[in-house]
């Protein structure tokens, strides 16, 4: 495994969402996300996927959309209030206020690069920690190679190398989006 070292202590987005670039229903369809489902979208930036999760599991279901953001935690919240969907400000390397083994799906999209080592691994003992025991985590990432936006390609994963640093079994990779 090569050490990295993330640019800056916790990941932003600087306000960059992969929001029409990513095949929403693609990933629904390759999730199977059902209705009473407990999904966690960390590192959720906007909320675009919490809120396309939260109406697929139904109010019998619930989601949770984390991230570090304020501001945009804050218009999530007063979005989707009263609903399945809660949004918080928190940092998904650290303790979740989420119960062991309670949740089905950890969805985390165009953020593990921007991970510390150490950061990567404290979100990988998380998410192993709340997951029931046949949850599934998936991973979004940006292709390791040339394209026009996204992170330098020094902190970009292939799906072989995040295969290698994720201590799960991997099921399937898909292609999600142009890039992804």
């Amino acid at each position: 495994m090569n050490h990295r070292q993330a640019p800056e202590a916790h990941h932003h987005h600087k306000g960059k969402f992969s929001e029409g670039l990513i095949n929403q229903e693609r990933v629904i369809h390759a999730l199977n996300i059902q209705p009473g489902q407990i999904i966690l979208d960390a590192g959720c930036g906007n909320g675009y996927m919490a809120k396309t999760f939260a109406s697929r599991v139904t109010p019998s279901g619930k989601v949770y959309a984390f991230d570090n953001d304020a501001h945009f935690i804050n218009i999530l919240k007063t979005e989707t209030q009263d609903t399945n969907l809660e949004a918080m400000e928190c940092d998904i390397t650290q303790l979740l206020p989420i119960d062991q083994a309670t949740v089905d799906l950890v969805y985390i999209s165009t953020v593990i690069h921007g991970f510390s080592t150490q950061q990567l691994q404290d979100f990988l003992h998380e998410a192993k920690r709340i997951l029931k025991p046949d949850g599934i985590m998936a991973i979004v990432e940006i292709e390791k190679k040339e394209t026009s936006f996204g992170p330098p390609m020094n902190i970009r994963f292939s799906p072989e190398e995040l295969q290698q640093i994720v201590p799960m079994t991997p099921v399937s990779t898909v292609q999600v989006g142009k890039h992804f």
